[in-house]
């Protein structure tokens, strides 16, 4: 059997990320992704998670986001939980947002992409990008995406924005809430990672999903939203953002927490 010390589950992004925070690599990498098995990150090999089964360690970190998927399996190859680390969220970011110019330029793309959906239907900031910008007006410095939520229908008039703006997006369908990723180009050549989530504005309430967890929202939350001001710019906010933003955080959402994981969510779990 062999045997090393470290071992990082997750080789893409949040991987790396990972690696450059705690300026430690691990002695192998693991990914689901057969495409990157036996390629290297950092010098250091990817390999099949199936040699769990044959590998002695010391501690595995899980360095994917993808943890409702990847926690069970990890387990059913007979690790024990004891020796399982999972990460603050913080430490999977690239954190693009520390550097103030940064957070400027994603504010003005942000609010022109807002301004430019319609008239009848908002785009709206919701997960970390709405706690940043009710709590300090500001994006969190330790992250480094953008979440939303709009109705459904405002989707078309959504893509031809980003066509419009030349911004690059995936179209995604989903049992529960449609989603489109994008990305939006800055000025300095960094894109932010974006999510766009849909919900019918003609229902009373809808249910969204993250992970094992859960929320049923009143839509008007989101069809009559607040403003704040970021960096000069409105943003659109869940009207009223500190019920959201409680439900979704927990009670203490206003105090700042960079150790914040997966498991201090507030919504209800399956």
């Amino acid at each position: 059997m062999k045997t090393v010390k470290l071992v990082y589950f997750g080789a893409g992004g949040c991987g790396r990320a990972y690696c450059k925070n705690t300026n430690t690599l691990p002695d192998i990498f693991l990914d689901n992704d057969e495409s990157k098995w036996g390629t290297l990150v950092n010098g250091i090999e990817i390999m099949n998670p199936e040699v769990l089964s044959k590998l002695s360690f010391e501690k595995l970190v899980l360095t994917t986001s993808f943890l409702k998927d990847v926690y069970p399996q990890i387990l059913s190859l007979g690790v024990d939980k004891e020796k399982i680390y999972i990460p603050p969220k913080s430490m999977w970011s690239h954190k693009l947002f520390e550097e103030q110019s940064v957070r400027i330029m994603a504010a003005e793309k942000l609010h022109k992409i807002m301004v430019s959906v319609s008239e009848e239907y908002s785009l709206v900031s919701v997960g970390g990008t709405a706690l940043g910008f009710c709590r300090d007006n500001d994006f969190i410095k330790w992250d480094d995406d953008i979440d939303l939520f709009a109705p459904i229908q405002a989707k078309e008039k959504l893509i031809s924005v980003f066509n419009e703006l030349n911004i690059r997006y995936e179209n995604h369908s989903h049992p529960i809430m449609e989603y489109i990723l994008f990305w939006i180009p800055l000025a300095n050549g960094i894109e932010i990672d974006s999510c766009v989530k849909f919900f019918d504005a003609t229902r009373e309430l809808f249910i969204d999903t993250f992970e094992d967890y859960s929320w049923e929202w009143p839509t008007k939350m989101f069809t009559q939203c607040v403003q704040v001001e970021v960096h000069g710019k409105l943003m659109n906010l869940p009207n009223p953002p500190g019920k959201y933003l409680s439900k979704v955080f927990g009670p203490t959402w206003a105090e700042p927490n960079q150790n914040f994981g997966y498991s201090d969510y507030g919504g209800e779990t399956a």
